[in-house]
């Protein structure tokens, strides 16, 4: 089915790779239609109005992010995160490494707890000590393609620039990035819906290396902490005075690896193929940079880089006249969301005055807020006014874009983009 031939709910499939190439008419109709909708190919209950996603988000006792029931043993499920093949995935990580579980799938109050050994690595104080590094960091990336007059963004700055950062921020070395790079990837397409079996398994075979990997720089740390995020994680103390187990400290690190730079990578692509495609916008930007904040804003607003994450219903409950059984799972679109009409005035366009324009839900809300979201907003607001002070005259590069998306259930990121342009510095 193409972009835009679904007319009503029944024929939105959200596993069809071309809605997930663009999704946004199939969100209309489903918003419109069926704004909460039990979508028959995936069982998921489906739910695309932005106040209905508040509530989903901000009524843990109806609504839950462990999906998995690992915290919360009332809730049935034979689901593993993600994961289509429960059982065998659930198998691999037992045999051949450890349980992986969503440290970050746990509700009030036990969830506070773990925020509290995570926010000293994201205060404001450590976000702006590490801004030097970061411009230092894109000034590099730049200077190594700068003399070429062409880039392709994505793979030579989109990519690097997240991934050094959340692995310095990590206290990870930077000649292991590839590696990084390439579980992050096996993370990405895990979440995707559209693996086999025998993908899933290969898949979590290679992220048990990764634990692995993570055990030993855990030992290391604790031998010689630095003031860095996994430092901070494997010396933190409950109030029992008991340390993270070592369950909890992959599943936090796994978290953080991943959320730490695809979603910024995604980000930064789009918001670039956006000014690309209204030169209005860009001349904007370039004569006042203090529009920069919005347009990070309607950025992620726009194409939200995390469509959807899942929640599990608790018990038996009503949502916009819909019963959601108890142990359901709710398909929470933030894609749509974000695009309600209800919400945002002319809401696919980017409007650079937008006013209020963080009240979109790209990193969530109430206590499970994305943590890393100041950081995000940090490398786009400096990456964009460096590349715009030293690149003049960016435009595609004529036949080398086709402007397509990596096919995800879940995230949304662009796979290539070839620009030129002229140097200025």
């Amino acid at each position: 089915m193409g972009f835009e031939d679904a007319k009503t709910p029944e024929d939105v499939n959200l596993l069809d790779k071309d809605i997930q190439e663009c999704p946004y008419h199939a969100y209309n109709v489903l918003r419109e239609q069926a704004p909460v909708y039990k979508d028959p190919n995936t069982g998921f209950y489906v739910v695309t109005k932005y106040d209905d996603l508040k509530e989903v988000l901000r009524n843990y006792d109806l609504y839950t992010r462990d999906i998995s029931g690992t915290y919360d043993k009332t809730i049935e499920t034979k689901r593993a995160g993600y994961w289509r093949n429960a059982d065998a995935v659930r198998a691999i990580f037992r045999e051949k490494g450890w349980p992986q579980v969503d440290s970050f799938g746990r509700e009030p109050p036990t969830h506070g707890e773990l925020r509290r050994y995570i926010d000293p690595s994201f205060t404001a104080g450590r976000i702006r000590k590490s801004e030097h590094k970061i411009v230092e960091l894109i000034e590099d990336l730049i200077d190594q393609f700068i003399d070429d007059g062409e880039v392709e963004f994505i793979g030579q700055f989109c990519v690097p620039l997240p991934m050094h950062v959340i692995a310095d921020r990590l206290g990870l070395p930077s000649e292991d990035l590839p590696k990084l790079k390439a579980w992050s990837q096996d993370q990405f397409i895990a979440m995707s819906q559209g693996l086999s079996e025998d993908e899933e398994i290969a898949c979590a075979t290679r992220l048990t290396e990764f634990q692995h990997y993570l055990v030993k720089k855990f030992d290391e740390k604790r031998a010689n902490p630095q003031e860095d995020i996994i430092s901070d994680l494997v010396t933190a103390k409950n109030d029992q005075g008991e340390p993270l187990s070592l369950i909890e400290l992959l599943g936090t690190t796994f978290a953080l690896n991943i959320g730490g730079n695809e979603t910024t990578t995604n980000s930064i692509a789009a918001g670039m193929l956006m000014l690309m495609q209204q030169p209005d916008k860009l001349a904007e930007i370039q004569a006042d940079q203090s529009l920069l904040k919005n347009f990070i804003e309607e950025i992620i607003r726009l194409e939200t880089p995390v469509q959807s994450l899942f929640r599990i219903a608790r018990k038996e409950s009503v949502l916009r006249g819909v019963t959601i059984p108890k142990n359901a799972i709710i398909d929470m679109r933030f894609g749509a969301a974000n695009r309600d009409p209800d919400e945002f005035e002319n809401p696919d366009d980017m409007d650079l005055h937008r006013k209020s324009p963080g009240k979109h839900m790209a990193y969530g809300t109430a206590h499970h807020h994305c943590i890393g979201a100041p950081l995000a907003r940090q490398e786009m607001t400096l990456a964009f006014g460096i590349v715009l002070d030293r690149m003049a005259n960016i435009r595609l590069a004529p036949g080398r874009n086709d402007f397509t998306h990596h096919p995800h259930f879940a995230l949304r990121g662009l796979k290539q983009l070839h620009l030129t342009f002229d140097k200025v510095r």
